[in-house]
């Protein structure tokens, strides 16, 4: 299979510095500062005054025909607006519904003021949450309208890796571009100014009263609003269609700090580590990067580590490197940080001369580069950029990106090295670890829980009770429980697959987490404590774990996981889809062996909510908690520390359909194209992991299968409805021996996970003997 070479096509932007490209390229390449003061008398006593507000009635931005963004979440109708615009810049408007095409948004708050408003209207007076109003607080939910209006049929992917989540998202895109899983993507990021983040950001004495100044003076961030889109796609299909190519994706790197929950490590080793592995993802020299277009928030922190990272990566040449940020133009957008920063990049190249870093006046101590002060420095030499985005939990990203003439080797081809299922660490109601199906099975165990409100009493499978230390003395017991549950999971996969302690606390491991839906356990003590104190800040210490990535940031801290890191919150059956994404990074050589799985954490707002909004009514079991991890590595990595596979991972397919449009034909085909990618025939498949409660996808089973005796597997009787973690769930029990009975020619393991507002995923898994 060739590896296939990815470019961007298309570009679209809305920020305070403008809300269509052509505005944003000439603020920007003046210098212009597009920061404005914060008019808001309930957050008027804090230290920000200024912030990167768009200023544009946005809602007038679209139209008669664009009625599902009128009511939506601002972060929605910004991410909408620039996504359009993306479109049309790449020439596709009306093609792009029939192309083999996937949607990749990254965010760090979300709807957050939907979020804020609903907590406000439970607190006045006590509103029941309804199904809409459930789906609306959903970090997922501006991927989903997107891709439901612009006709995306593949993957509709959701990254919250907070303020690194765009070039994230772009990495996952870029990933299936090459390895031709799609064709074409929708990529972004998107964040909307609101005022419970601004006073975390504030309660963390992060802000500054003036305009931010990148590297210089004053210390401290202003936050910004915005969104930014890019079209990328196949380099040999762009050429085809004479698209105008922006720019070349060349190769990216994620890493995790393992150091705070909310501060960098002030050695810049995890974002050096980051940049690293961009570069030898690339496959070009240190030499080859003419510019680096920084996370610059302007805090004293994170600019010293930066600069450091910048630093251990090259040496005594990172003098030579020009630097700037343009935040101190726009301020801090979070999640739509890396988009807006990408972009000016691109614009800027394009008229020959680098960003500035507006605010800049000379170096602050510990900032020692060759920043970029003023507007219209020429761009001396084209080849290759970097871009970098760090984040609260760890979380570092960076891209480069060719905008110019570059050495590059041509489209290679993906080694024919399986990736394999090494290990499974598994935490239920059935218990912990694969071991507790078996007895599970044979005892048909019941272990349930109830949980009451004003509203009645409501049954949930209940994780028995565990000691945290005795599993593994590392592991923190004040540490919020998906945390826990992620952990233990995580340890038990290591040890499934052979690896001991000792090595696991020093290795270079990665951790793909997927949850359902974004809501934290401090997102309730940090919005209701500001909304209930005149937006006084008394809970300070949970605001970093309000983002949805804080549980992923929690388990690296407590497992000295540093490698290649990312959250997704995908909503039901995230945890088969995010699989699937570790699939394709192992592919392309970003990790030697990486952690993929889920948590599901049933918390009593959670469980209520989903129950009285009816919003999973055509589940009809208990719901369920638990976490699932799988240990994937490549099958020579695997055999080179003398381990043996538990599975080959076979293939991967998404597919993403109006709900309403969600028929019997559509599961049908996806079962067949699974399978098909696998080279496998119907005959060979010795269990079928689905939701045997769904009708639609029981009539599609049995159209594909027909009188084929495979063994159904279906865990949820056992473990409950865990949204994120079930199809993880059934996989493990597919996998055991004394569930499933597999023969020489029939030993695959397909896995069908249909979704409501999300992607419908169907995998194959070869066993091995």
């Amino acid at each position: 299979m060739l590896r296939r070479r990815v470019v961007i096509t298309g570009m679209g932007i809305v920020s305070s510095a403008g809300v269509c490209l052509d505005d944003f390229t000439n603020t920007v390449i003046n210098g212009e500062r597009a920061l404005f003061p914060i008019d808001d008398n309930r957050i008027a006593h804090l230290n920000a005054k200024y912030a990167g507000l768009i200023k544009d009635d946005i809602k007038e931005k679209f139209d008669k025909g664009e009625y599902a963004f009128f009511n939506a979440d601002r972060y929605v109708q910004l991410a909408a607006l620039s996504a359009r615009q993306a479109i049309i810049d790449a020439g596709i408007k009306n093609e792009i519904k029939m192309m083999n095409a996937g949607l990749f948004l990254g965010t760090c708050s979300g709807p957050m003021l939907t979020i804020e408003e609903q907590y406000k209207n439970k607190l006045t007076n006590g509103t029941r949450v309804t199904e809409r109003s459930l789906f609306e607080r959903q970090y997922y939910s501006a991927s989903v309208l997107l891709a439901d209006f612009f006709g995306i049929a593949g993957p509709v992917i959701t990254v919250t890796t907070a303020c690194s989540a765009f070039v994230a998202a772009l990495s996952k895109a870029s990933d299936l571009i090459r390895l031709g899983i799609i064709d074409l993507a929708l990529v972004g990021g998107s964040d909307s100014f609101c005022t419970t983040t601004l006073a975390g950001f504030a309660g963390l004495k992060a802000t500054t009263d003036n305009f931010c100044a990148p590297f210089s003076i004053p210390a401290g961030l202003n936050l910004g609003e915005g969104a930014g889109f890019l079209v990328i796609e196949r380099r040999d299909s762009a050429l085809t269609r004479g698209a105008i190519i922006r720019g070349e994706i060349l190769g990216y790197g994620l890493s995790n700090d393992a150091y705070h929950c909310s501060a960098p490590d002030p050695s810049g080793k995890g974002a050096a580590q980051s940049m690293m592995r961009a570069i030898i993802n690339s496959k070009i020299s240190v030499q080859q990067i003419s510019f680096i277009s920084a996370h610059g928030t302007g805090t004293i922190a994170n600019d010293k580590a930066e600069t450091k990272a910048v630093k251990r990566v090259f040496g005594d040449d990172s003098v030579m490197v020009p630097v700037s940020s343009t935040k101190g133009a726009v301020g801090h957008c979070l999640g739509a940080a890396g988009a807006v920063e990408t972009i000016a990049t691109l614009v800027c190249s394009s008229h020959d001369v680098y960003p500035p870093t507006v605010g800049y006046t000379g170096s602050r101590d510990g900032c020692s580069l060759d920043y970029i002060p003023d507007s219209g420095r020429k761009w001396k030499k084209k080849g290759a950029f970097i871009k970098n985005n760090f984040a609260f939990g760890g979380n570092n990203a960076s891209v480069i990106i060719a905008n110019g003439e570059i050495e590059t080797s041509t489209e290679d081809i993906v080694a024919d090295d399986p990736v394999c299922i090494a290990g499974i660490g598994f935490v239920s109601s059935a218990g912990i670890g694969r071991s507790f199906l078996n007895d599970c099975v044979s005892e048909n165990v019941d272990r349930k829980g109830t949980i009451a409100d004003a509203h009645g009493t409501y049954e949930y499978c209940k994780i028995p009770p565990f000691d945290l230390k005795s599993i593994d003395k590392r592991l923190d017991c004040r540490s919020e429980r998906s945390a826990q549950l992620a952990s233990i999971a995580a340890v038990n996969a290591l040890a499934s697959a052979g690896i001991p302690e000792r090595l696991s606390a020093k290795s270079d491991l990665g951790l793909y987490m997927s949850i359902a839906q974004g809501s934290t356990w401090a997102e309730q003590e940090h919005i209701t404590s500001l909304l209930s104190n005149n937006y006084e800040i008394d809970k300070i210490n949970v605001f970093p774990y309000i983002v949805p990535n804080s549980v992923t940031g929690t388990v690296c801290r407590a497992l000295s996981f540093t490698g290649h890191n990312i959250t997704f919150c995908n909503g039901h059956g995230a945890g088969l889809t995010g699989l699937g994404m570790g699939w394709a990074a192992i592919n392309n050589d970003h990790a030697p062996m990486l952690l993929c799985g889920s948590v599901d954490d049933l918390t009593e707002r959670g469980l209520v909510d989903c129950i009285l909004s009816e919003y999973y009514n055509d589940v009809s079991f208990p719901f369920g908690e638990g976490a699932a991890m799988f240990l994937l590595e490549k099958l020579s990595h695997l055999k080179s520390r003398g381990a043996k596979p538990l599975c080959y991972i076979k293939s991967f397919v998404y597919s993403f359909e109006k709900e309403h449009e969600r028929e019997i034909k559509h599961y049908s085909e996806l079962l067949d194209r699974a399978m098909s990618e696998a080279q496998i025939n119907r005959n060979q498949i010795a269990a079928i992991c689905y939701n045997s409660w769904d009708q639609a996808a029981g009539t599609a089973v049995k159209s594909v299968f027909g009188t084929n005796k495979a063994k159904i597997i279906d865990c949820v009787q056992l473990t409950g409805y865990a949204p994120a973690s079930l199809p993880l769930f059934n996989i493990s029990a597919a996998l055991n021996d004394a569930i499933v009975e597999f023969e020489s020619e029939k030993k695959y393991i397909l896995t069908f996970f249909n979704a409501k507002h999300a992607s419908d995923c169907v995998a194959v898994f070869e066993k091995v003997s």
